[in-house]
């Protein structure tokens, strides 16, 4: 079984690079539209990566894009980051609860590796 979020460099990517992947394979995509990653994009208007994997489950959280993912910010993180000019981490797009979108990531691989959820 193999749950990825957000998998990334599978641009370019052929039917015989993957054929010998293994079944059950969960693509967590976090965003749509305009919030959505091109450089982790599995989907139609991506790499197609999900196309390659036939048996894929693909499931897409959003409100959310790439970085919600990671942990929640301290409250300064956002201006001490846009500060340094690093990366807005910790910038969601609106209505976006990032704990809700760990919550369904947990559930989504939990219940992928049959743990519940």
């Amino acid at each position: 079984m193999v749950a990825a979020i957000e998998p990334g460099l599978h641009h370019g990517l052929l039917a015989h690079n993957v054929a010998n992947m293994v079944g059950d394979i969960l693509l967590i995509g976090l965003g749509t539209g305009s919030d959505r990653y091109l450089a982790t994009d599995f989907g139609p208007s991506g790499s197609s990566l999900s196309a390659l994997l036939t048996g894929a489950i693909v499931e897409v959280v959003a409100p959310a894009w790439h970085f919600t993912a990671l942990p929640a910010c301290k409250p300064a993180g956002a201006a001490i980051l846009k500060e340094e000019g690093e990366d807005p981490v910790c910038d969601d797009p609106a209505e976006t609860d990032r704990n809700e979108v760990h919550q369904r990531i947990v559930s989504l691989i939990a219940r992928q590796l049959g743990l519940g959820g």
